[in-house]
């Protein structure tokens, strides 16, 4: 029988192969139904309902307003899953790619007719990359990462025995460690997370160093290379940028509406309209 470890057994118990085929194409047809929604929406909006052309309309600026809240999901996702507060890591990834897709579109309604070349149009853009970006992440990388768990041979490489000193030496200073960011957790399960970091910052940087060359050692990120890493640094990076984007765009428009205004009347929902 296969010898499999015990983190293994917990990889694949807590994500089942059938839902990973399943999450893969996933996105790939919600896109295409929001790319539906989005062009039915902008028919409708440019032909049959004039009196919405308006971003700032009612409508339209409430589900911008809506699309908004939906985008925050993703960000939820993240801090749930780095702060250890999330026991079911696929129902959150589900919820982030629905709620990605759904936000899009309401975003996508609210920004018909504007310009590309724009502030607005900017965050617009960011926001279309980042769902493009995860979709073909999910669709041709995702072999790529199942190849890091431990329960497939090839993730890894033979540790020679210079490496194998090296190692050992490695393991100690992260069992040293252990015990003052969290005394109940095991050296060989253990990943520090967002919640670690905010109460050991420095003890959870010197740990996260030494997993890094531990990693490095045995070769663990081989099977993923060096473009999956990449792929997902720069996901996180725009995601960063497109949620900087949105709170700028929502505090102009909501504050500062007489400076968006530019001289125009303010037709649209504002609580303030300082800059005019």
């Amino acid at each position: 029988m296969k010898n499999i470890s015990p983190e293994s057994r917990l990889v694949d118990s807590c994500v089942p192969s059938g839902r990973i085929a399943r999450l893969r194409r996933a996105p790939l047809f919600v896109v295409l139904g929001m790319a539906l929604v989005v062009l039915t929406g902008v028919v409708v909006v440019q032909a049959a309902m004039p009196d919405l052309r308006e971003a700032g309309s009612p409508l339209r600026q409430s589900l911008a307003m809506l699309g908004g809240l939906l985008l925050l999901v993703p960000a939820g996702f993240s801090i749930a899953k780095r702060g250890g507060l999330s026991k079911r890591p696929p129902s959150w990834f589900v919820a982030h790619v629905l709620a990605s897709a759904a936000g899009l579109a309401m975003v996508s309604f609210h920004a018909v007719g504007g310009r590309l070349l724009s502030p607005p149009g900017v965050v617009l853009a960011l926001l279309f990359f980042l769902v493009l970006q995860g979709t073909l992440a999910r669709i041709f990388l995702s072999p790529k990462l199942s190849q890091q768990f431990g329960s497939r041979p090839p993730s890894y490489r033979e540790v020679g025995s210079s490496d194998r000193a090296a190692l050992a030496a490695i393991i100690e200073r992260k069992r040293a460690l252990l015990p003052r960011l969290d005394a109940q957790a095991s050296e060989a399960l253990f990943s520090p997370n967002l919640r670690h970091a905010l109460r050991h910052p420095w003890l959870t940087l010197r740990y996260a160093r030494l997993a890094a060359i531990e990693s490095r050692l045995v070769g663990a990120r081989r099977g993923a290379g060096t473009s999956l890493s990449l792929w997902r640094r720069l996901h996180i990076a725009v995601a960063l940028m497109f949620l900087a984007g949105l709170a700028a765009h929502v505090i102009v428009v909501v504050v500062f509406a007489g400076y968006a205004a530019a001289g125009r009347p303010i037709y649209w929902w504002h609580l303030a309209a300082w800059g005019a």
